[in-house]
């Protein structure tokens, strides 16, 4: 059966941008005098003898973090339209403003800097956080949707989203920087997961692997039971009846392929 595979860059972009927007960050950390973890935000590092390394790295992550997240929503396909939406549209926001807290402050117009700096920030942190606990959701309701067929996602990828949801609450209560830390460093670990599992989706995914072999059966009879639903109400043209035509083939492959060698 032939299985293309498409649309890697964007996942190759996720990958790159989220590892070279930590290096640099950590690169930030060490080379600013005195900076404290406990007591220092992260902004706090656009003001150091560091902030270009600062600048590049939150450049870097929301200018590849678009086309990641555009991708991301076309991976998470029939499941909740809507909600996939709105976490792509919020999605695109948080990355352009991520981009924008890289800005480095004007010694000239500092009130009107930060006033804008911390904004952006607060649109970066709040987008982010909405959009991680939205895709999560999706990721969490994809792993049983019969009409899902892309990456499957791992559930503590999910759990983490939710993680990350609470932590940002937390922030906003005890506006410790420790905490910002922690729900940056969350982030940047669900943003990497991500992206690599749907990295090795797009290299290494054969239709039907998901299933295992004891499974096949049982998974055959649900994709022809929603292939018989769907050609009932004349939906045949739609993409999902390939999907589901060629998980029947493959299944059914496989499972003769098993009687054969017993």
């Amino acid at each position: 059966m032939e299985h293309k595979i498409e649309h890697k860059m964007e996942s190759v972009f996720g990958v790159s941008g989220i590892i070279i927007a930590s290096i640099f960050l950590v690169a930030a950390v060490f080379l600013t005098p005195n900076y404290n973890l406990l007591q220092n935000t992260v902004s706090s590092l656009g003001q150091g003898i560091a902030k270009a390394l600062f600048s590049i790295g939150f450049v870097l992550a929301g200018s590849l973090g678009i086309p990641f997240f555009i991708q991301l929503e076309r991976e998470l396909i029939n499941i909740k339209e809507s909600i996939r939406r709105l976490a792509t549209g919020i999605s695109i926001i948080s990355c352009v403003c991520i981009s924008l807290v890289g800005i480095i402050p004007d010694e000239s117009y500092l009130d009107l800097f930060f006033a804008f700096h911390y904004s952006v920030a607060f649109i970066s942190f709040a987008g982010t956080s909405a959009y991680i606990g939205l895709y999560s959701f999706l990721m969490y309701m994809g792993g049983s949707s019969i009409s899902y067929s892309g990456p499957k996602f791992k559930k503590y990828l999910s759990y983490l989203g939710l993680i990350i949801v609470i932590n940002f609450f937390v922030l906003l209560i005890s506006l410790q920087p420790i905490i910002e830390w922690i729900l940056t460093s969350l982030i940047i670990v669900w943003i990497l997961i991500t992206a690599i599992q749907m990295l090795s989706f797009k290299f290494f995914n054969i239709p039907g692997v998901y299933y295992r072999k004891s499974d096949y059966p049982k998974a055959l009879d649900k994709f022809e039971q929603a292939f018989e639903i769907l050609s009932r109400l004349e939906l045949t043209d739609e993409p999902i009846i390939k999907t589901l035509e060629e998980n029947i083939s493959f299944l059914k492959e496989k499972i003769e392929k098993s009687k054969g060698e017993k």
